[in-house]
């Protein structure tokens, strides 16, 4: 998952390939786009359908990270009955990256639909990093775990709940036949 995402440093846009003749207005977008040093990859992220998920998301020990978590937990935007509301985690590290990045947008980016995405983060296939359960997957329209997706993820629920410890139960079940047809492969 880690290969897939961060492997590439090019930044998706439609602006395609460099033509003889480009405008200087052009040449400065391709410059704002692909920057001669592209930027490491410090955050995987996926979305789902409700704007981005953190409950799984991998990130990189970079100086980059640091100042993002920092930003992340002192962040004050939501003020009022909100800032206590179970996503706010989630609207806030939305927030964090891509409110400046969105600010910046003018037709000529818009036109060439560069990301929005800070180039230190790459979102992933919800598959990739966290499929949900059949339950939430229902209730927020999203991707149902199958077999060969990366992680079940549990929203919401809680190990310490008769519901939820089945949930874990067979995700455990499903980490230790995979482990174990691993190790099987790699031996034979």
């Amino acid at each position: 998952v880690i290969q897939i995402y961060s492997g590439n440093t090019t930044a998706a846009s439609r602006l395609g390939t460099a033509r003889f003749g480009e405008s200087t207005e052009v040449q400065a977008l391709r410059k704002r786009l692909h920057p001669a040093r592209p930027e490491e990859v410090s955050l995987i992220v996926a979305t789902d359908s409700s704007g981005i998920n953190n409950g799984v998301w991998l990130m990189r020990n970079s100086e980059w990270s640091h100042n993002f978590l920092a930003r992340w937990w002192h962040s004050d935007i939501l003020q009022g009955p909100g800032k206590n509301h179970n996503c706010s985690d989630q609207s806030t590290m939305q927030h964090q990256l891509l409110y400046d990045s969105s600010m910046t947008v003018d037709d000529a980016w818009d036109a060439a639909e560069g990301p929005l995405w800070v180039p230190q983060v790459r979102v992933a296939a919800q598959e990739h990093l966290q499929s949900f359960h059949a339950a939430t997957a229902a209730t927020v329209l999203s991707r149902e775990w199958q077999d060969g997706d990366f992680i079940k993820y549990h929203p919401g629920c809680h190990y310490y709940k008769a519901p939820c410890q089945q949930l874990y139960l067979e995700a455990h079940e499903i980490f230790i036949r995979k482990a174990q047809a691993v190790l099987s492969a790699a031996s034979a």
